[in-house]
Parts: structure tokens; C-alpha cells; sequence
């Protein structure tokens, strides 16, 4: 295991202690539930989970309680086990919480620590009781159907809808609604409201999906 690998296993496994959640319940969450599988990999990326780090690479599984962690320049794309689909850019760390896919309903809870996203729904949403969310350090990312990417660029977090049926985001103070592409929002921090829904312009659109382009 090379230092990158080896710096980025020690951060993930200080922040599974960091997670706001108790550990009983997270440890619930663990198990070898196979959620995912690597389909494209660049750089070093890890998964941790009690406190023993895989290197990952394609075809390498993802399970349920994984602490994912990339390294500098890394790109990661995992197919989701419903059809949908998870991109992470460099120096990300990604926690999956829940995920459950089922002709009855579903429901997936993510977690993004540190980086950006880009993700598509699958089969899970297409139940009308289905609930799919990536919770932040700042604000709840709600998704419906959609490509949507999440990450810092001007602001900590900023919220973009690529395409699909909507996403809405949401802090302690407000929520916002993104219901056609193109339209993004930021949020300054936990205590304050997502910004006003603005249209980005392509050249920041643009900006957003380089950070998880393999390109």
C-alpha cells in the first residue's frame, strides 16, 4: 500500500469516528451486504470499514457501512446494485448508511464528508414510497429520479441538478426546490437556508462535472 493509500485509510478511519451517528446504530448498518461493484477507477481510492481498509479497483465490491475514501486526482464510478449510479471526484469521502432495493419500496442514506458527487438514481426510485438522500456536513440532498452533483466550488457545498425529475435541498432554516437542469443552489452553512435557486451558467456547470470527469 503506497502513502496515498496509506494517508487516506488513516482519514477515513478517523472520521468514521467523527459521523454523527452512535456507533451502535452505524455498526448496525455493517455487514457483507454487497451494494455496489467498482466500474471505473483512477488513482487510489480505499474502503474502510471496522477499522480494515480494501483497496479498491474494478470490480472490487462495495458493502453496506463502507467508509469510502479517494485520493489526489482520483476518480471512482460504482454501479449501484438497483442500476443507479455513484461518481466521486478526488479527495472524497463517501459513507454508504442504507441501501435497500426491492419491488416493494426502497430506500438509500448516504453520507458525503469531504469532495464531490455525481449521482443517478436507479430502480429504487421508481416506488412511490422510495426515499434516496445524501446527508452533508450542512444541508440534505434529497433525490428523485435525477443526475445530480454535489461538492465545493465557490462554497463548501453547492447543489446542481444535471437532469431528471427534481432534487431538493435542505438545512435546519430552509429548503429549496431544483426542478429543471441547470437550475443550483448553495449553502453558506447549517444555520442558514440554501441560497435562491439560481440558473448556472454552462461554464459552471461545467466546472462542476470536471470535478468528477474522468475526461
Amino acid at each position: 500500500m503506497d502513502h496515498n493509500i496509506k494517508r487516506r485509510s488513516l482519514l477515513a478511519a478517523s472520521v468514521c469516528a467523527l459521523i454523527p451517528f452512535s456507533p451502535a446504530s452505524l455498526l448496525a448498518q455493517q455487514d457483507d451486504t454487497v451494494i455496489g461493484k467498482i466500474a471505473r477507477i483512477r488513482s487510489a481510492a480505499v474502503a474502510m470499514q471496522n477499522a480494515m481498509p480494501r483497496v479498491l479497483e474494478v470490480g472490487s465490491e462495495v458493502l453496506l457501512g463502507d467508509v469510502i475514501s479517494t485520493g489526489s486526482d482520483a476518480r471512482l464510478q460504482i454501479d449501484m446494485s438497483d442500476g443507479g449510479e455513484l461518481t466521486l471526484g478526488e479527495n472524497t469521502i463517501f459513507v454508504v448508511l442504507e441501501y435497500i432495493a426491492s419491488q416493494n419500496g426502497g430506500n438509500a442514506v448516504m453520507r458525503l464528508l469531504e469532495g464531490a458527487f455525481l449521482a443517478t438514481s436507479g430502480k429504487i426510485m421508481e416506488t412511490a414510497d422510495a426515499t434516496f438522500i445524501i446527508e452533508t456536513q450542512t444541508a440534505t440532498i434529497g433525490i428523485r429520479g435525477t443526475t445530480v452533483w454535489g461538492g465545493p466550488l465557490n462554497h463548501d457545498l453547492e447543489v446542481v441538478l444535471i437532469s431528471g425529475k427534481g432534487v431538493y435541498v435542505e438545512t435546519a432554516s430552509g429548503r429549496v426546490e431544483l426542478n429543471e437542469a441547470g437550475q443550483g443552489t448553495s449553502v453558506i452553512s447549517a444555520d442558514t437556508a440554501p441560497t435562491a435557486i439560481k440558473n448556472w451558467p454552462k461554464t459552471k456547470v461545467a466546472r462542476a462535472v470536471a470535478t468528477v470527469s474522468f475526461d
